[in-house]
């Protein structure tokens, strides 16, 4: 992957550590009921790779704060358990990818949701607006 752009990124406390190399197949702010529930927040933008592209940093063997919680049948989402902070999602949906919370992600990067997922489930209590019709 020489050549390509690095992203790299961490929970609050730094003790999860991660990066990807390469383009994003997406970034997208999501707004379905299930990531605003786990983040507490409107709306988690999401950077989603291939998970060849995403690398876990090492960790001292006995320092592994990376945990994972099975928020559905199909999916996970991975957190830090010293601070608590909500870094990646998995999901059988999506086999073979992991997603990122960009919110993570060191800055500055060039990194911005180009859609928002599930705006079916927009809340009513955001500024964010429904999508007109065509």
């Amino acid at each position: 992957m020489s050549g390509e752009h690095r992203y790299e990124g961490s929970c609050m406390c730094g003790s999860v550590r991660f990066s990807f190399s390469g383009t994003p197949l997406f970034v997208a702010d999501c707004v379905c009921e299930s990531c605003r529930r786990a983040h507490g927040a409107s709306a988690v933008c999401w950077a989603g790779v291939k998970t060849a592209q995403f690398r876990l940093e090492d960790s001292p063997a006995d320092k592994t704060h990376l945990k994972w919680y099975r928020s559905s049948e199909a999916s996970e989402r991975g957190f830090c358990s010293a601070c608590g902070t909500r870094v990646l999602f998995r999901s059988e949906k999506w086999p073979g990818e992991i997603h990122m919370a960009v919110a993570c992600m060191e800055t500055p990067h060039d990194l911005v949701a180009t859609l928002v997922d599930f705006r079916e489930e927009l809340p009513a209590y955001t500024a964010m607006k429904p999508k007109q019709s065509d």
